[in-house]
C-alpha cells in the first residue's frame, strides 16, 4: 500500500521513526516534512537514494503540510495517512479520508511496534485462486 506521512517534527530521529513503520510493513512512503525541516529531509532523501531501498519506495514532497495532507486524504491510491493533530484541518482530512475509505492516524506515537501494527492494515495481499498451481 501507499502511506502518506505528514511530519510536524523538525528532529531527524522523529522523521525517520515516522517513515520506519510504513517501510518495515512493506508500504511505499510519501513524506511531507514540516517547512522548518526541509533541509534535514533533503539530506535524508540523499541518504535514502544511495541506500538499498529501491527507487520510488520513499518519496518526499515539499509544500504546505495542511494542503498536501488534505490532497493525500482525497487521493484514491493512498491507503493510510499519518497526520499530526497539531495541524489545522484535521476535521477536513478525517472527513475526506472517510469518503475514500482510508485510515488516518493523528498521533505521532513513539511506540514503533504499535505503529508497525497500524501500518500492516494498509497491505493488500493477493491470494491465488483456482488452478494457479500446476502439479
Amino acid at each position: 500500500g501507499v502511506t502518506g506521512v505528514i511530519a510536524s517534527s523538525v528532529q531527524l530521529p522523529d522523521i525517520v521513526r515516522l517513515m520506519a513503520a510504513p517501510l518495515v510493513s512493506g508500504n511505499v512512503v510519501i513524506l511531507v516534512p514540516s517547512p522548518q525541516s526541509s533541509l534535514i529531509t533533503a539530506h535524508l532523501a540523499q541518504v535514502v537514494s544511495v541506500s538499498d531501498i529501491p527507487a520510488g519506495v520513499v518519496n518526499v514532497m515539499y509544500g504546505d503540510p495542511a494542503t498536501l495532507g488534505l490532497a493525500m486524504s482525497q487521493h484514491p491510491v493512498i491507503a493510510g495517512l499519518w497526520y499530526p493533530h497539531t495541524l489545522q484541518g484535521c476535521d477536513k482530512v478525517q472527513a475526506e479520508a472517510f469518503t475514500t475509505g482510508k485510515r488516518v492516524w493523528f498521533d505521532e506515537t513513539s511506540d514503533v511496534g504499535r505503529a508497525v501494527k497500524r501500518c500492516m492494515f494498509n497491505k493488500t495481499v493477493i491470494m491465488p485462486a483456482g488452478n494457479s498451481f500446476a502439479n
